[in-house]
C-alpha cells in the first residue's frame, strides 16, 4: 500500500486547527494511518476521512461492511499519547456517542435508548432488538513498554445494505442511523460533531479528576448495565448481570449464589438471541 501524506488540508474544530486528509477508497482507514505513522513528516494529531473502504475492521479481527460514499470511515491519528488506554478508550467511546446525540431523533426515541455496548459499539435499543450503529476501533504504537501513538478509528452506520450473507456472519446486527433520525444526514454532516466531542472528551482526561468523570459517565452509558442477560465468559455459558467497568478496563459481573467475577472483554461474547 502507498501512503500519501502530501494532499493535505485543514479542519477547523472547537479545540483549533487540524491537519485533514480525505481519501477516496483505501483497504482501511485505520491500516493506512499506521502505514503513515512510518513516515516521518506525519504531523502529531492527523484525521483521516475516506468515502469507502474495501476492508474495513472491526474488533476482534472482524470486517467493518460499508458502502461507497455512505457512511463515516474515520481514523484519527494522536502521537504522545499519555493516558492510560482503558481510560482512553472509555473516552473515546463517550465522545463519539455524544457526537452522534447532537442530531435530532425520531420522536419517542430517547437518548437513553442510545447506549455504548462495552467495550466500544453505539447501540441502539428498540422494540425489534439490539441494532449496531456505529464501531469503535483503537489501535496503539509502542515503542518498547513506551506507547508512542494511538489510532482511534470510527465507522458510522448511515446506509449500508448488507447482503444476507453479511448480516448471517454478525452476533450483533447492524442499523442504519439515518432510519432513526428525523432528518436523513450524510458522513460529512457528522465529521464536526464526531471529531470535536472526541477531543472534548480526550482533553477532559487532561483535568482534575477527568479520568474519574469519564470512568463515571461511561458506566452510566452502559448498555445491559444492572440486567441479567446471557453471555459466554471464557468459552463458557454464563448468565448474570453487568454491574460495571473499572478503572483498568475490567468488567464486574455477579450472578445468583457465586461470588463476582472481574473479566476482560475480550473474554465476555454478548448473546442477542432473541432480541434481533
Amino acid at each position: 500500500m502507498t501512503t500519501d501524506i502530501g494532499n493535505i488540508s485543514k479542519i477547523t474544530t472547537n479545540r483549533g486547527i487540524y491537519p485533514l486528509l480525505r481519501l477516496t477508497t483505501v483497504s482501511s482507514t485505520n491500516d493506512y494511518a499506521i502505514e503513515l505513522l512510518r513516515e516521518p513528516d506525519t504531523p502529531s494529531e492527523l484525521i483521516i476521512f475516506a468515502e469507502h473502504q474495501t476492508n474495513g475492521k472491526g474488533q476482534m479481527g472482524r470486517k467493518w461492511h460499508s458502502s461507497f460514499g455512505n457512511n463515516l470511515n474515520l481514523s484519527y491519528i494522536i502521537k504522545n499519547i499519555t493516558y492510560a488506554p482503558f481510560i482512553f478508550n472509555m473516552a473515546i467511546a463517550l465522545g463519539v456517542l455524544e457526537g452522534i446525540r447532537k442530531f435530532p431523533f425520531i420522536e419517542g426515541i430517547k437518548e437513553t435508548h442510545i447506549n455504548i455496548k462495552w467495550p466500544n459499539d453505539i447501540v441502539l435499543i428498540e422494540d425489534s432488538g439490539v441494532k449496531k450503529i456505529a464501531g469503535i476501533l483503537i489501535e496503539n504504537s509502542w515503542r518498547g513498554e513506551t506507547q508512542t501513538a494511538s489510532i482511534v478509528g470510527v465507522g458510522v452506520n448511515l446506509d449500508t445494505q448488507f447482503s444476507k450473507e453479511h448480516v448471517s456472519g454478525f452476533n450483533l446486527m447492524p442499523g442504519n442511523l439515518n432510519d432513526y433520525l428525523s432528518e436523513n444526514i450524510s458522513a460529512l454532516n457528522l465529521e464536526l460533531p464526531i471529531i470535536n466531542s472526541i477531543q472534548n472528551r480526550i482533553h477532559m482526561l487532561s483535568t482534575e479528576r477527568g479520568d474519574e468523570i469519564i470512568l463515571t459517565d461511561f458506566n452510566k452509558e452502559l448498555f445491559g448495565l444492572n440486567s441479567e442477560r446471557h453471555y459466554t465468559i471464557d468459552n463458557k455459558p454464563f448468565k448474570g448481570t453487568l454491574l460495571g467497568i473499572e478503572k483498568d478496563g475490567l468488567g464486574v459481573f455477579s450472578r445468583k449464589g457465586r461470588d463476582n467475577i472481574k473479566v476482560q472483554s475480550s473474554n465476555v461474547v454478548w448473546s442477542f438471541m432473541g432480541e434481533v
